[in-house]
């Protein structure tokens, strides 16, 4: 099978895509390919920023919930230990974060997005805005809320 080019992957998202009859009705892949198609437009969009999709909803995450160790972070974003530090560690080197030890718990960190993290937010924000506007562009407006209704419903 041919490895699709930079310039084919950035295209994705114009529906150039050929997908298999043997797989496009099952679920699974069909949920992959879009998370893999939203990813690549995402961390392109956040880019400019020096940031990728983890780093900014890891940010907006703590800027909605205020503090939150990097254990507890890493349950809401689903994943690992080891991709959680390097990601953490990236955001702080950065001064999107701030890493401080829990006054409750000596062993944890308690995470803190920073004021400089908050402006790199409101940044991303705008960057995500228009990525998926690219990646939704072929559906209406109903069929994006109901797209997003029913994926909300999956994973609650």
């Amino acid at each position: 099978m041919p490895v699709a080019t930079d310039t084919q992957q950035s295209n994705a998202v114009k529906r150039t895509h050929h997908l298999s009859p043997a797989l496009a009705g099952h679920l699974g892949f069909l949920l992959a390919q879009a998370h893999l198609v939203s990813v690549s437009v995402a961390d392109r969009a956040l880019a400019p920023l020096q940031l990728e999709i983890k780093q900014y909803v890891a940010l907006a995450i703590l800027a909605d919930d205020g503090h939150l160790s990097q254990h507890q972070l890493g349950q809401r974003m689903r994943i690992d230990r080891t991709t959680m530090v390097a990601l953490i560690d990236t955001l702080e080197t950065g001064g999107d974060v701030a890493r401080h030890r829990n006054p409750q718990d000596r062993r944890a960190y308690a995470l803190q997005i920073t004021r400089r993290g908050r402006t790199t937010l409101a940044r991303a924000k705008r960057a995500i805005a228009t990525a998926e506007q690219e990646i939704s562009d072929a559906l209406s407006e109903p069929e994006l809320r109901q797209l997003k209704h029913l994926l909300t419903r999956l994973l609650v």
